[in-house]
């Protein structure tokens, strides 16, 4: 069941939900809105940058990755996990991950 549940997971709605995590616009589910912990927002703003190294990683034949930008992208998923692991129990947490596989609520 893992597996076919990982392939709902959308790249692009992940972004669309991070970033607006991130910006502070994100509608949330509850009703009342929760408002998002500052590091679940720099959880989501990790997902951002993260996203965007890989597809120029992926995708930019043109530019190579220095050792140092190779260490700050490292230390920057390091930061997003021990952000993770201080809120993961919090009830925005869960309805990021929701939000991660649905989207975001149409308001």
């Amino acid at each position: 069941m893992r597996s076919s549940l990982e392939r709902k997971f959308e790249h692009s709605r992940m972004r669309s939900v991070s970033q607006s995590v991130a910006q502070d616009k994100w509608p949330g589910w509850s009703v009342p809105k929760l408002t998002p912990p500052s590091e679940l927002q720099s959880v989501a703003q990790a997902f951002v940058l993260l996203q965007e190294a890989r597809h120029r990683a992926d995708y930019d034949n043109t530019s190579a990755w220095t050792p140092m930008e190779a260490r700050e992208r490292i230390a920057e998923v390091q930061d997003a996990f021990r952000d993770w692991e201080r809120i993961r129990t919090h009830p925005a947490a869960n309805e990021y991950l929701l939000s991660l596989l649905i989207g975001n609520k149409r308001e």
